[in-house]
């Protein structure tokens, strides 16, 4: 490890330690709010299984639920132990990234230019959540490094961690089985029997889980649990045109488009020049990234499960990477060059304020605007308590009665719960544009015809309290 190496692993370790310190106290939020009741189920009952309770369980693998109980039984059950445990996910993360960049950047390259890698805005965004994403990224990065290198254990440790964090782990292995495959036809990647042992205790790990999950519930995979169950069903066409314009949207969100526009371009100039042989670290790259971005595509389109920008951060990983290869590779002039790495910069920075209209879904996990939430919230809350309003009589479709289980603090009592959101029957509605399930005709019809009473915003995010002009 020279010189530069090691400075870049001490910036991204300090910048780790700074977010730790501000967001100790930072909520689980949006899907990682169930990771907590679920983690919380294990230490409770003392870690005598690792299978949570249908009505709580989506089918995932426990791994990730799993670390956080193990914190908690070491530490205490406080947001500052998970986070604790996050931050050590996120140096394997960053390191991982380096060594990615540093196997694979062109020699005219500085290896400095891998933290433009990882200013990305979702990573960046997930390395502050206390969701299983960057945890499968972990695996799936190592996965993709032993792979380029034939690193029999490493890939095998890749593996079993994709398949026991979660069940896009499946779609992951797939594609990780079809980049091997197509690296060793284009000897890009010599063929390694080795790797084979990898698979078979890959898989053999996922289907002992699968075989643990059915004995404990009875069913594996499929949960029974129909909030989650009914997210797995094969959509009809209208979704899956939606569903494609959703995907090509994620790729492009959050300032990436100044990315993957050019690299495409890129590319097909790259295959056109069958540079293959000469530039192997790039073909590798864009083999990759061509698979995850089509096995991501048919695994998450034609299903009626949400899916976020975050469930793609490998592929965005692998465009960022690639895309400073062949910018190099086919832009010669310093200045242009400049001008290029400093508009990515400015790009990924300002992604973070891209905020939509509130009846256009956003991926709010994904970007740094979901920290502006909490303030308002606290704000809108003392609010309601200074005018005397009761929690019973506001509706909302924000997850605001589990606010106990991402806190970690005591449940509510019956008194201090909000109730759904009815614009026909309550006196009070409470929306925010941080949540994704209120109909876009009701949210003309609050604009419209109800009376604001109060907004709480900051960048863009905004909670807003309305009252039923009937009342």
């Amino acid at each position: 490890m020279n010189k530069q190496e090691k400075i870049i692993i001490l910036l991204f370790s300090v910048f780790l330690l700074i977010e730790l310190f501000l967001f100790q106290d930072l909520p689980f939020f949006w899907d990682a709010v169930s990771k907590s009741e679920r983690a919380g189920w294990i230490l409770s009952n003392h870690f005598s299984t690792l299978i949570v309770p249908t009505e709580i369980n989506s089918g995932h693998p426990p791994l990730w639920i799993t670390s956080i109980a193990l914190f908690w039984s070491i530490f205490g059950k406080t947001i500052w132990s998970a986070r604790m445990l996050l931050m050590l996910v996120n140096f394997g993360v960053f390191y991982q990234v380096l060594v990615l960049a540093k196997n694979t950047f062109r020699k005219n390259i500085s290896i400095y230019l891998v933290l433009l890698v990882l200013i990305e805005p979702t990573l960046i965004a997930q390395s502050t959540s206390l969701n299983n994403d960057m945890l499968l990224l972990l695996f799936t990065l190592l996965g993709v490094n032993s792979l380029f290198k034939n690193r029999d254990w490493f890939y095998t440790i890749a593996l079993v961690g994709i398949l026991l964090t979660n069940l896009r782990g499946i779609y992951i292995s797939i594609a990780l089985i079809l980049i091997h495959i197509w690296l060793c036809k284009t000897e890009l990647l010599a063929f390694n029997k080795k790797m084979i042992k990898a698979y078979v205790i890959g898989f053999a790990s996922f289907f002992g889980f699968l075989l643990y999950q059915y004995a404990d519930l009875g069913w594996f995979l499929i949960t029974k649990n129909e909030g989650f169950s009914e997210h797995r069903k094969v959509s009809d066409l209208s979704i899956i045109l939606k569903n494609s314009a959703a995907y090509i949207k994620n790729l492009l969100d959050f300032g990436r488009l100044v990315v993957w526009i050019p690299l495409f371009f890129f590319a097909i100039k790259f295959v056109k020049m069958k540079r293959f042989k000469t530039e192997k670290e790039s073909a590798k790259l864009l083999i990759a990234l061509v698979v995850f971005t089509i096995i991501f595509f048919f695994g998450f389109v034609p299903f009626s499960n949400p899916f976020g920008p975050r469930y793609m951060m490998i592929c965005y990983v692998l465009a960022n990477v690639l895309f400073i290869n062949l910018l190099f590779q086919f832009v010669l002039n310093r200045n242009k060059l400049k001008a290029v790495v400093s508009i990515v910069v400015i790009a990924f920075v300002t992604g973070h304020f891209w905020i939509y209209p509130s009846t256009i879904a956003q991926g709010w996990d994904s970007s740094l605007a979901y920290l502006n939430y909490f303030p308002q919230e606290k704000k809108m809350f003392q609010y309601l308590e200074e005018n005397d309003i009761p929690k019973p009589s506001v509706g909302t479709n924000l997850y605001l009665n589990s606010r106990w289980i991402s806190n970690l603090t005591e449940a509510p009592k019956e008194e201090d719960k909000f109730i759904s959101l009815d614009l026909k029957t309550n006196e009070y509605i409470l929306f925010s544009n941080l949540e994704n399930r209120t109909e876009d005709a009701d949210i003309i019809t609050l604009r419209d015809s109800w009376v604001e009473v109060k907004t709480c915003s900051q960048l863009g995010v905004f909670l807003t309290l309305y009252k039923n002009p009937e009342f």
